[in-house]
């Protein structure tokens, strides 16, 4: 059964890796190979040819999944049209003072019936529940996310989701229309909602209350960067997600009560043994806190874990913990393959099947501490290559965390949490007592965990290419064998490149220069040979998003950065700075330079003038002078990178007044080989003048998909193309990189195209 687990899902992992759908001919190519495959009766073959023709069927049904799922791709037509679409509400809405975010599954579009997942805002407050039916009045585009190295790919978590689309609704009263309040067409939606409205009722806001009701019905939308900073640094994360710890432990404390009290009654034992009544109560508990939760991949997980392994139990059969954990990572895949591409699969089938290993052969110890200890010594090791692949950090401190944590999680808050929701439904004020009390108990946890998250050697940040991340997870599986095999210690040397593997970096007088695509806005980072330059950081969405957090720090953790020598914020415009505060609050910022340096702290101006080299790369500042401050989008800096024969210019949001003082006090600095467009390729920049005195050949933008400016301006792009210009922008190529060596400028790597795959 591992064996057949495995070939499947290696199937569906290959699928990933294309970059376009197969027709219909290689399926059939492949259904003739997976025949022949099974034909075969040489028995020293044998077993590899099973294994890939599993492989086989786990590709196909892969094609077959993507045909069969109700999902469209949202017409290239309407894409910033005004439409009309019905649909109900598959999520329960979140709601702030200025917006509203939910989830809608499509009934019609434009009055014609269609199914899809889309996500919407709408600008204001509104009391929308799961399930309602709902007529809109919309603007949608299609899903279209960031793409640089080491970032979030947005596009792929939409594709495993089924969401085809977003945008928001026009918000004017007649636009929005009620059809059909919820009820028993969604019921898991509507159950969720009820939950999520008693819970806020019922509980007080304090500083956990939203972890209170991430633990009873998964909702996590909420959460703000500093409280997922706490879990990621102590190593806590998947306490706060409702998984098979969860769900195990509330059904092993409701197996022992209901046994307890049926040995008790004579009637009932006479009729059903009291371990089958309890593996009953079990299954119908996993099943209840599954339904809480949405029934996400997790929770999928445990409770088919739970189901196989207790259903076993009752009908008398003997199944080991591998074969339970195979069948239900096959079931899984069954249900979604889509969902391998989430975190969540790879870290709770992970978890599960590295105690199933790192405890096997130890059933003689009895000591309950001691197997606790061992499994979060399994679970601390084991896990430390895939949440680096996955992360690109690890906690040091998650074996003392989590020792403390899970008993403190597993055996009180959960219960509370899940039986006072359960009592919500029939004694409103006993259900609340049980809340406030987990409340109380998780905010003294979270106390402890703050403090733990803050100490300066919590987290162990590191980037690795995927080869030495499936080398190291070798060196994990030989570490965590018995104790008694001696070559167990050889993973040591296989975990090695975990401590000193060190990204590349460029050579004495040479440069990396990279534009990052942080949407509409802008951020480059120029890398020497020991030092780092950011210029600008992109947008700040709301207190939770910004492009600093999601977009350069992960950049910079995939270079190797431990420090940034000079942050350069061209200007106070929030597509340009709003990222500034995550990177001064996580990385060591040696110098600040912008043109309104009394907005950040330590900071000091970027003058016309300043030079300096750094590893034989000079670079110097054209712009603004002290005459030209304080005028907005015209004092932004002007930067010249120098590598050898090849020159950089960064203008950020100068327009044709400050482009004009450019000519007159630094003309012969202006000519560049690569230029980044000026106000990101508005009208209101790149005269004629400008351009020729640039004369740069290669020009980029740093745009968003369909920006509401409609930049690159078509009048601008044709004086570029009229100077014979190489044009790359952002949008369709995503982070865009050059290595340069001060001759020739080379080709640029396309992080877009380079990483393409069939759902972009």
């Amino acid at each position: 059964m591992p064996l057949c687990a495995t070939a499947f899902l290696c199937g569906i992992l290959f699928f990933q890796t294309l970059t376009h759908l197969p027709t219909l001919k290689w399926i059939i190519v492949l259904v003739f190979l997976f025949i022949f495959l099974i034909k075969i009766k040489y028995k020293k073959i044998r077993l590899y040819t099973r294994f890939f023709a599993i492989l086989i069927i786990g590709f196909i049904w892969c094609f077959c999944y993507l045909h069969l799922r109700a999902y469209s791709s949202f017409p290239n037509e309407l894409e910033g049209k005004k439409i009309n679409i019905t649909g109900y509400i598959a999520s329960i809405p979140i709601s702030d003072e200025r917006r509203t975010h939910f989830l809608l599954s499509l009934d019609s579009l434009n009055n014609q019936s269609t199914k899809g997942l889309i996500s919407l805002t709408i600008p204001k407050a509104i009391n929308l529940k799961a399930g309602e039916t709902w007529m809109f009045i919309v603007k949608l585009k299609k899903i279209h996310g960031t793409e640089n190295p080491g970032g979030f790919d947005y596009e792929a978590w939409a594709f495993a989701k089924g969401i085809t689309a977003n945008g928001y609704v026009l918000a004017e009263q007649n636009d929005l229309k009620l059809l059909k309040k919820n009820g028993w067409n969604h019921p898991i939606l509507s159950l969720r909602q009820y939950l999520h409205d008693e819970i806020l009722a019922a509980l007080p806001l304090s500083q956990t209350s939203h972890w209170i009701m991430a633990l009873a019905i998964g909702e996590r939308e909420n959460i703000s960067l500093n409280d997922w900073r706490i879990l990621q640094n102590t190593g806590t994360n998947h306490l706060m997600a409702i998984a098979g710890l969860h769900i195990g432990l509330m059904s092993f404390f409701i197996y022992g009560v209901v046994s307890f009290c049926w040995r008790r009654l004579f009637f009932c034992v006479i009729r059903l043994p009291a371990q089958s009544a309890g593996a009953i109560a079990a299954l119908i508990m996993a099943f209840i806190y599954s339904l809480m939760a949405g029934f996400s991949i997790p929770t999928e997980r445990a409770f088919l874990s739970l189901s196989i392994f207790l259903g076993a139990n009752l009908l008398r059969r003997n199944l080991t913990s591998w074969n339970t954990w195979s069948l239900a990572l096959i079931i899984v895949l069954l249900f979604d393959p889509m969902s391998i591409l989430t975190d969540s699969i790879w870290l709770s089938f992970g978890s599960v099947a590295l105690i199933i290993y790192g405890m096997s052969g130890r059933g003689q110890i009895k000591n309950i501490w001691w197997r606790h200890g061992r499994i979060q010594w399994v679970l601390s090791l084991g896990l430390i290559p895939i949440t680096i692949g996955l992360f690109k950090k690890c906690s040091l401190l998650a074996f003392f965390a989590n020792s403390i944590a899970i008993p403190c999680v597993g055996f009180i808050i959960i219960p509370c949490t899940v039986l006072g929701c359960v009592l919500l439904t029939i004694c409103n004020s006993a259900g609340s007592f049980l809340l406030i009390v987990g409340d109380k108990v998780l905010n003294f946890l979270w106390i402890f965990l703050s403090y733990l998250a803050n100490l300066s050697f919590s987290i162990w940040q590191k980037d690795l290419p995927m080869c030495w991340i499936i080398i190291a997870s070798f060196g994990v599986i030989l570490l965590l064998l018995p104790r008694g095999l001696k070559f167990k210690w050889l993973g040591v040397i296989w975990i090695l490149p975990l401590v000193f593997y060190k990204a590349p970096e460029p050579k004495w007088g040479d440069a990396v220069f990279t534009l990052l695509d942080v949407g509409q806005g802008l951020s480059a980072v120029i890398q020497t040979k020991k030092h780092i330059l950011v210029f600008d950081t992109g947008v700040k969405f709301n207190e939770n998003f910004d492009m600093g957090k999601s977009v350069v720090l992960p950049f910079l953790q995939t270079i190797g950065a431990k420090k940034i020598d000079m942050l350069v914020i061209s200007h106070r415009d929030n597509d340009h700075s709003g990222g500034a505060a995550a990177i001064l609050q996580e990385m060591n910022v040696l110098q600040l330079k912008s043109s309104a340096p009394q907005f950040f702290k330590n900071a000091q101006y970027c003058l016309q003038g300043e030079k300096w080299n750094w590893d034989g790369v000079e670079f110097a500042f054209l712009y603004p002078t002290r005459k030209t401050l304080n005028l907005d989008n015209n004092s932004s800096c002007v930067l010249r990178v120098t590598i050898g024969k090849q020159h950089i210019l960064l203008t950020g949001d100068i327009e044709k007044w400050a482009e004009k003082k450019l000519i007159i006090n630094a003309k012969d600095a202006l000519p560049a080989d690569i230029l980044v467009a000026p106000h990101h390729g508005s009208h209101t920049s790149a005269p004629l003048f400008f351009v020729t005195a640039v004369h740069p050949k290669i020009v980029l933008f740093p745009v968003g998909y369909r920006n509401q400016y409609h930049f690159p301006n078509p009048s601008v792009v044709k004086i570029y193309t009229d100077h014979h210009s190489i044009m790359y922008d952002s949008v369709s190529n995503g982070a865009i990189q050059f290595y340069l060596n001060g001759q020739d400028v080379p080709k640029p790597h396309l992080y877009r195209n380079e990483h393409l795959h069939y759902w972009n």
